[in-house]
C-alpha cells in the first residue's frame, strides 16, 4: 500500500363504600331506615370493592451506545365499586395496571456485546459466530488466506469472544494476510455488514504509516481494470500510534481512499464496526460502535467508490501491508451481512 498524497487515509386506590341498607318495609324510622311496624333497620352494606392490585412495571431500555428511553410506568388498577343492598356484596376488583412499554434499544450501539450468539436461527444473508467450529479450525464454507501457509496464524480461539465462547483469532506475524474467505454469492452489492473486533495492545508501531485491513470485498473494477479489493473495514496507524479509519480501493493500478482524522487508538477492547455499500448509488458509509464516521462517507462518485455490481468474495481477518514486527494479534466475532442494517445489537 502506498500512502496517497492529497487524500486522507483513513427507555391510590380509593375504597368505595358499600351501598346504604335497603329501606325497611314499614314502621317508624329506625336508626337509619324509615319507621315501620316492627320493621328492621336496613344494615349498611359493609363490603367495599378491593382496590386494583397491579401496577405495570416501567419498561427498561436495552443498553446501547445510546441508552434506550425507558417505557412509561403502568397505571394503577381502578378502585372496586360496592354494590347496594343488605350487607352490600363485595365490589368488583379493579383491573390490573398496564405494564410500561419496553424501552427502545440504543440505535446500533455496542450493547450487543456479551451473552450468547445471535447467529443461530437468524435470517441474515450471512452470519458466522464461530461457535460451532472447533478450536484451531476455521468454519465450514470458509478458506484460509495466510502468510506462509501457517494455518495457526488464523483459527478459531476460545480465550476471547464478543459473544458466546468462540471467536476468530489472528496471530502475530510481521506482515501479510491472516484471514478467511467466503463466497459472496449469498449477498449482493447493496448490503449492510457488521463485525466485532478486538486488537491486542501494545500494538506494533513503525516509523512510517501502517495500513491494515479487517474486511475486504473482492469484485471486478467497474471501470474495467480487473479484480480489486473494496476495503470496507480498514485502518491506518500513524507513527505516534494513533489510527484512522478509511474506505480504501485497491484495483490493479494505484490504490485510492478516503480517511478520517487520526482520532483513534487500539485499546485491547471489543468494538463494533458496520459498513453499508450500494453499487447503484455508488455509496459507502461506515459506523464505529453505532456512530457514523461521516467524514469518510461517499455518495455518487464512482471514481471514489469504485463499487462493482456484484462481489465474488468477502475476506475477514487481518492484513497489515508494511512490516511491523512482532506483529498484531487480533480477534473478530459475529460476522453478519444482510440487506437491512443489523446494528451492534443484532
Amino acid at each position: 500500500m502506498k500512502r496517497i498524497v492529497g487524500v486522507v487515509l483513513f427507555a391510590c386506590a380509593a375504597l368505595a363504600c358499600g351501598g346504604t341498607g335497603k329501606v325497611g318495609n314499614s314502621g317508624a324510622a329506625g336508626a337509619t331506615g324509615q319507621a315501620g311496624g316492627g320493621g328492621s333497620t336496613g344494615a349498611a352494606g359493609t363490603s367495599s370493592g378491593a382496590a386494583g392490585e397491579s401496577t405495570g412495571q416501567a419498561g427498561v431500555g436495552a443498553a446501547g451506545s445510546t441508552a434506550g428511553a425507558p417505557g412509561a410506568a403502568g397505571t394503577s388498577g381502578g378502585a372496586g365499586t360496592g354494590a347496594g343492598g343488605d350487607n352490600g356484596s363485595a365490589g368488583t376488583k379493579g383491573s390490573a395496571g398496564t405494564s410500561g412499554g419496553a424501552g427502545m434499544n440504543g440505535a446500533g450501539g455496542a450493547a450487543g456485546l456479551g451473552g450468547t450468539s445471535k447467529c443461530a436461527g437468524s435470517k441474515y444473508l450471512l452470519c458466522e459466530s464461530f461457535e460451532d467450529t472447533a478450536v484451531g479450525a476455521i468454519p465450514t464454507g470458509w478458506t484460509r488466506q495466510v502468510t506462509g501457509n501457517d494455518n495457526t496464524l488464523v483459527a478459531v480461539d476460545d480465550k476471547e469472544s464478543a459473544r458466546g465462547s468462540h471467536a476468530l483469532k489472528m496471530g502475530a506475524v510481521a506482515n501479510g494476510p491472516r484471514r478467511i474467505v467466503h463466497p459472496a454469492t449469498t449477498f449482493g452489492a447493496a448490503h449492510w455488514g457488521r463485525i466485532f473486533y478486538k486488537i491486542q495492545t501494545p500494538a506494533p508501531k513503525i516509523s512510517g504509516y501502517l495500513h491494515s485491513t479487517m474486511v475486504a470485498l473482492v469484485g471486478n473494477n467497474p471501470m474495467g481494470s480487473g479484480t480489486q479489493e473494496n476495503r470496507v473495514v480498514d485502518t491506518v496507524e500513524d507513527p505516534s500510534g494513533k489510527n484512522q479509519f478509511l474506505y480504501n480501493v485497491q484495483p490493479q493500478g494505484n490504490e485510492y481512499g478516503t480517511g478520517s482524522p487520526y482520532d483513534y487508538m487500539y485499546d485491547n477492547a471489543w468494538h463494533c464496526a458496520e459498513w453499508h455499500v450500494d453499487a447503484a448509488a455508488q455509496s459507502y458509509h461506515f459506523y464505529l460502535d453505532g456512530n457514523e464516521l461521516t467524514k469518510i462517507a461517499l455518495m455518487g462518485d464512482i471514481t471514489k467508490t469504485g463499487l462493482p455490481q456484484m462481489f465474488q468474495s468477502i475476506e475477514v481477518g487481518w492484513y497489515n501491508y508494511q512490516s511491523a514486527p512482532p506483529g498484531f494479534v487480533a480477534w473478530i466475532d459475529e460476522v453478519a451481512v444482510d440487506t437491512a442494517r443489523i446494528g451492534c445489537g443484532g
